[in-house]
């Protein structure tokens, strides 16, 4: 057994009902935005079972995990649910699904790194190009249309995931990036599309230049351009290890997304982009001093946070 998330009895009822066969050992458990358990069935399947809130959301994600599939790309299975599951007598609801254990694949791909990821992302956009983007809203970490005007950073579930209670204690250049990067975003009026905004080593495998995307739950619609951005900054960080790309690695991961999407940004795609990095590093350095204290993003932002920032005409 693991220290994580517990396998109460409605849920491995549910299993037996879904699966059509018991639960007999729990070999992982996780508890972050969602509570994950990985199960070994009797009949010798492993399997991970997801639960969380948001049902609208976990549908439409549902959706997208299953067009991925459809397309190609290679991701976990799901086998069973959306589907509400009593986490206890007497508590609310919870959003289960069943999918396939997927243990294979490393951190990092061999091979560059801005070119497959660039890859990945395009691909992805264009498997959910069809797909409603209705349910799907953003993440915190890409909330910055949010409409509290006395917050920069979205509203969040509870104190333990919210930047603005140590506002005061963050650095008045963090802070800065932060409004202009937001401020920049909100300028322009982009469509937006369906894609998964958080491509990195906390969430894709590699099985050399073959990527397995997992956490499809952080799938969202937003601009394709805050999209790209997102991936540009974020996309070399790793499990228990928070950095973000440089500068030169963001713009290899732009000009690769062009070149593998098939057409090159407007002006104000490309600073919409920039904009994202900075906002979205900004997020992930607040972060930082919430649970702990300043790392290697807090560093490198207020190194190169004006270079982003003027990338992104603000």
């Amino acid at each position: 057994m693991t220290d994580g998330p517990d396998l109460d009895d409605s849920l491995a009822a549910w299993v037996r009902a879904r699966l059509g066969s018991p639960p007999s050992e729990v070999f992982f458990g996780a508890r972050s935005m969602s509570d994950v358990v990985g199960v070994t069935l009797a009949d010798g399947r492993r399997v991970a079972l997801k639960r969380r809130g948001g049902g609208a959301h976990v549908l439409a994600a549902a959706r997208a995990q299953r067009a991925a599939t459809l397309a190609g790309i290679d991701c976990p299975a799901l086998l069973a649910g959306p589907e509400e599951v009593p986490t206890a007598p007497g508590e609310d609801l919870g959003i289960v699904t069943a999918e396939e254990w997927r243990g294979d694949g490393g951190l990092e791909p061999t091979g560059d790194a801005s070119r497959l990821y660039a890859r990945l992302l395009a691909r992805l956009i264009g498997a959910l190009r069809e797909l409603d983007p209705d349910g799907l809203e953003p993440p915190p970490w890409l909330h910055y249309d949010h409409t509290d005007a006395t917050r920069v950073w979205p509203p969040a579930a509870s104190d333990r995931w919210d930047p603005h209670r140590i506002e005061s204690e963050l650095p008045l250049a963090l802070i800065e990036i932060a409004r202009r990067a937001r401020t920049r975003l909100l300028a322009s009026n982009l469509p937006s599309v369906v894609g998964h905004t958080d491509l990195n080593g906390l969430n894709v495998r590699w099985v050399g230049d073959r990527p397995i995307v997992h956490d499809w739950d952080s799938v969202a619609a937003r601009p394709e351009a805050v999209l790209v951005g997102t991936l540009a900054v974020d996309h070399v960080a790793l499990p228990d290890r928070g950095r973000i790309a440089g500068v030169a690695a963001g713009e290899r991961v732009i000009a690769a997304y062009e070149d593998e999407s098939g057409r090159a940004f407007t002006v104000d795609e490309r600073e919409v982009a920039w904009a994202a990095s900075a906002w979205l590093a900004s997020y992930n350095a607040a972060f930082e001093h919430l649970h702990g204290g300043p790392g290697e993003v807090t560093a490198q932002l207020l190194v190169d946070g004006e270079q982003r920032l003027a990338r992104a005409g603000a």
